[in-house]
């Protein structure tokens, strides 16, 4: 019941339903994650702060919990705190320009690293860095809406924002033809807004039709077709 009202938009209802099942079952962390998503939507973050260090409590590596606490403490403007030994913001070199972290290797290693980021820049910084390919073993189950989400607004505002730069254009077809392939894709991307799926319609938009030729073309053509109908857009 609170992941169908938080499905339709009705996040108290939800909140609500999250709230008397775990009343009844306070031993599971999944009530109060849930909960925490639902008061990010409204805006609660100190409720979303406060719901997800019992989660972390109950079990200390749960990504999401993770991850959604660091969004409630960036929108806190708790940087300092939104990854404890993590700077919130990257020191620049003598040159202004971000400096190169090594890519995350592992879901845990990704969402400590995310959540301290406060900047898009830094975001596309590390989304870069990642293989696509690699998106559906680092992600493996563990992919949610609030996750994807944020990937696919950050990719929507790096494309925009350099909509000529052909090695950026390679970098986010990439991401958008490999994410579907993540396991429960499906699933997550049933619980995302239209507004969030609007963001994937406006990446290709921007990315138009893949102008491959030859026998590799035609492949690479077919495998963009069947990621724009897994996110549910047109051509």
């Amino acid at each position: 019941q609170g992941n169908a009202a938080f499905k339709a938009g009705d996040f108290p209802k939800a909140i609500g339903h999250y709230t008397a099942a775990f009343i009844a079952d306070p031993s599971n962390p999944t009530y109060p994650l849930n909960r925490a998503a639902a008061y990010l939507k409204l805006g609660k973050n100190e409720d979303a702060e406060r719901d997800c260090d019992a989660v972390l409590r109950l079990d200390g590596k749960n990504v999401k919990g993770i991850f959604r606490r660091g969004q409630a403490r960036v929108a806190l403007q708790k940087l300092n705190d939104a990854e404890a030994g993590t700077p919130s913001q990257a020191p620049r070199n003598g040159h202004g320009t971000l400096p190169k972290r090594p890519p995350p290797e592992t879901l845990v290693a990704f969402m400590k690293l995310w959540s301290s980021l406060s900047t898009e820049e830094e975001r596309w910084d590390v989304l870069r860095q990642i293989p696509a390919t690699r998106l559906p073993v680092l992600f493996k189950t563990s992919l949610d809406a609030s996750i994807l989400a944020a990937v696919l607004h950050s990719l929507r505002v790096a494309i925009a924002a350099a909509p000529e730069d052909e090695e950026r254009l390679k970098v986010v077809r990439a991401y958008m033809v490999n994410l579907p392939r993540v396991p429960r894709f499906g699933t997550v991307s049933l619980m995302m807004s239209a507004e969030e799926l609007g963001e994937a319609q406006a990446i290709w938009d921007i990315l138009g039709q893949y102008r491959g030729d030859g026998v590799e073309g035609e492949m690479e053509k077919r495998k963009e077709e069947g990621s724009r109908m897994a996110w549910g857009c047109s051509r």
